[in-house]
């Protein structure tokens, strides 16, 4: 598996994509393979795992983390109008007379109707705050009523770094170092080139002319809030470990320093995004949402910027990823990352199995399985909820399952397998007799403690419960 990762990704040097790259796997341990290749400038100096590129785009989810901080500490509000963070904010006009007020959240989400803006914001991270406040009071542009559609703003990012320095009271860029990338110990993660990486600062590359050439770097300035962190494949291996932490959700400690329900908010989609074959369903806060057929839920989120390239995407359920750094301008190598990952899941598991029931629905399948073999009207009394009955009266109920028992009887014993769940409340099984199979169905109550609502028992067909088979998992 590691081999195949490392071929993947080497090829991007190798085919002269960039000049150099550092990527690593990670797990819930932390980063568990990682290796760099081409070199980081004009010094011939190889990049590593502790080697700082520009991350670009990936910055957001830290602006996105530190909103949510402020929102968890009361500074602010995801409801609240921007303008109330940013004066300059009110002079903006908004697209229609019926427009709603431009929120916090909706920049968060990339749905405030602001037109996509990657070659233009990407050159103007060093913009001073009065030159920014001249631009909102200039106007905007508008492509959507605000709150209604995904569309991707850089702008809005930048916007959202004001409303963390007047949320806080400090300049964006030390209060994501003091209150994120400290406290989580990213001791190779800053705004500017003095940060302290141990495999060095890589120069920035774009191919002219058949030759690699160096590009400048930005200062530091509002719109570092959009993609201007520097960081090491060491150090986005905490990051998105620490990330994908937040699953799944449970008691216990919760250290922070932002919540495990904040970062999960983070990972799941905020906003749908139109659909695309094999592309995105949705957008988070700070981080793109997939849905894998096979695997579920993956987030992503990439970068580019001049001179580099980026991105990082992993399984919250298993907490595998892979993190991909570059110095060639726009080169994210996204289509290689999202092939490594899917390597790295094949190699370490099988898909993720079902939800994991309550205790109870285990056991309302087991009260099922002896209703089937004799019906108990007392245990049926205390196990199926008023509705049960209401929708098609016990004697019939009790009718209809004797004569789907009869058309596949006798019946064998209870399997341990289930053929789909959606949730702990609920499961799907085959009750298998000597001439054919039953599917049965239940789904439990919101009560505590619960009780069967749904009770669906019907003839399962071969070629259904051939496929259905094929799929089922064990409790």
């Amino acid at each position: 598996m590691i081999e195949d990762v490392d071929a993947l990704l080497r090829s991007v040097v190798d085919e002269d994509a960039a000049l150099g790259i550092a990527y690593g796997v990670v797990d819930r341990t932390g980063l568990v393979h990682a290796a760099g290749h081409g070199v980081i400038g004009d010094g011939g100096r190889r990049p590593d795992p502790s080697t700082a590129f520009r991350i670009a785009s990936m910055s957001k989810s830290f602006t996105a983390a530190a909103v949510l901080l402020l929102a968890e500490r009361g500074a602010l509000c995801l409801a609240d109008p921007v303008s109330r963070h940013v004066p300059e904010f009110a002079a903006v006009r908004l697209p229609t007379s019926d427009s709603p007020q431009i929120t916090v959240e909706m920049l968060l989400s990339m749905s405030a109707g602001l037109p996509t803006d990657d070659p233009w914001a990407d050159r103007q991270e060093s913009m001073s705050r009065e030159e920014f406040g001249r631009l909102l009071t200039s106007g905007l542009r508008f492509v959507s009523t605000p709150g209604t559609v995904y569309e991707y703003s850089n702008l809005g990012y930048a916007i959202l770094g004001r409303v963390v320095e007047a949320a806080s009271g400090e300049c964006f860029q030390g209060f994501v170092r003091d209150h994120l990338i400290h406290p989580l110990g990213l001791t190779s993660t800053g705004y500017d080139t003095s940060v302290k990486a141990p495999g060095g600062v890589a120069t920035g590359h774009v191919r002219l002319d058949g030759r690699w050439q160096a590009l400048p770097f930005s200062e530091p300035g509002v719109f570092s809030a959009i993609g201007g962190l520097f960081s090491t494949v060491e150090d986005l291996a905490l990051w998105v470990r620490w990330l994908a932490d937040a699953f799944p959700a449970r008691d216990g400690e919760d250290p922070g320093p932002l919540s495990r329900a904040s970062r999960r908010a983070m990972q799941q989609v905020q906003r749908a995004r139109p659909p695309a074959p094999h592309g995105p369903v949705g957008y988070g806060y700070g981080l793109v949402i997939h849905h894998e057929p096979e695997w579920g839920t993956v987030v992503s989120h990439g970068g580019g910027y001049p001179g580099f390239g980026s991105h990082m995407r992993w399984h919250p359920a298993t907490g595998l990823g892979v993190i991909n750094l570059t110095n060639a301008r726009y080169v994210s190598a996204h289509e290689k990352v999202e092939e490594a990952l899917r390597t790295v899941l094949v190699a370490a598991a099988d898909p993720p199995g079902p939800a994991e029931l309550w205790p109870e629905t285990s056991e309302a399948r087991t009260v099922v399985e002896r209703l089937l073999r004799e019906w108990d009207g007392a245990l049926a009394g205390a196990w199926l909820a008023e509705n049960v009955a209401m929708d098609l009266d016990l004697a019939r109920r009790r009718n209809r399952i004797g004569t789907l028992i009869e058309d596949v009887g006798p019946l064998l014993e209870p399997s341990d397998a289930l053929l789909r769940t959606d949730s702990p409340a609920h499961a799907v099984w085959e009750v298998r007799g000597v001439r054919g199979s039953l599917r049965c169905e239940i789904r439990l109550t919101p009560q505590d403690p619960p009780k069967i609502q749904t009770l669906n028992v019907r003839r399962l067909g071969a070629a259904e419960a051939a496929r259905a088979r094929k799929h089922r998992h064990a409790t």
